[in-house]
């Protein structure tokens, strides 16, 4: 006598759903926390490249790259864009140019779209200057707790704010 063969059950087809479930929600969640890492990193690798040219230009000129552009004021501190210059970045202008993605304006920007905000002498940093990335989140320090302090929350800065956490 031929013995028939029996389908999978419906309990077995859904713990292989769930299964399948639970791999794409962690395999999504681990590629989420990778474009974050690799979006700070770049915006990182900008700021690295501005003070690398900021140097330069103070060697050459004796003072830090001179405010200009548009200006934001944020916790009553003020700050300004960097302009696309190819004095300023030398070598690097055209990395920082494509970066930009073609906007009208001609800021530098970060790896979210921001322009960075600077300030020569600094408020922070009274010898040199800031410069700092409003991060993912487009807002200057933590928009969940309505603090716009700079430096603070998601914001990639070369200072440390005291009034930040």
């Amino acid at each position: 006598m031929k013995r028939l063969k029996h389908p999978f059950t419906l309990v077995e087809l859904l713990c292989v759903i769930i299964v399948i479930a639970l791999l794409a929600a962690i395999s999504i969640k681990v590629t989420q926390i990778a474009y974050r890492r690799a979006d700070e990193t770049k915006t990182k690798t900008i700021m690295e490249i501005i003070r690398v040219a900021n140097e330069q230009y103070k060697a050459k000129n004796g003072y830090y790259y001179p405010n200009g552009g548009s200006s934001y004021t944020e916790d009553g501190k003020t700050f300004y864009s960097i302009e696309l210059d190819a004095d300023f970045l030398g070598d690097a202008y055209e990395t920082c140019r494509a970066m930009a993605n073609d906007n009208s304006d001609k800021k530098i920007r970060d790896a979210w779209g921001n322009a960075f905000r600077y300030r020569a002498p600094g408020n922070f940093n009274t010898g040199t200057y800031d410069l700092y990335s409003i991060g993912r989140d487009k807002v200057a320090g933590d928009a969940e707790k309505a603090r716009h302090i700079p430096g603070d929350a998601d914001d990639i800065a070369n200072f440390k704010n005291p009034d930040a956490n």
